[in-house]
């Protein structure tokens, strides 16, 4: 399992956040995206998560979002994000 984080305001092209977020999975069949410190995702930006999402399973690969902010969650859920990745909602 590898751990990384999406943290802030992800807003219009993220590409450098997600080449990131690949440099820490690794080889890892597994991969859990901290979002607690996770403010705000924008349209084009969740596309753009979405695609890495698709890139991971298409890989074989399981990707988990957990303590996401339930407005977050609510909307992976819209852009279909939920679809192929767990989404857990942050535990107040």
């Amino acid at each position: 399992v590898a751990t990384v984080e999406l943290s802030g305001q992800l807003v219009g092209d993220i590409s450098a956040t997600l080449n990131a977020l690949n440099e820490g999975v690794g080889t890892a069949t597994t991969v859990s995206v901290s979002c607690t410190r996770l403010i705000r995702v924008d349209f084009i930006a969740a596309g753009d998560l979405l695609n890495w999402v698709l890139s991971r399973c298409s890989e074989n690969r399981a990707v988990h979002f957990v303590d996401a902010h339930r407005l977050v969650a609510l909307f992976f859920g819209a852009m279909g994000i939920n679809e192929h990745a767990k989404v857990q909602v942050r535990k107040v």
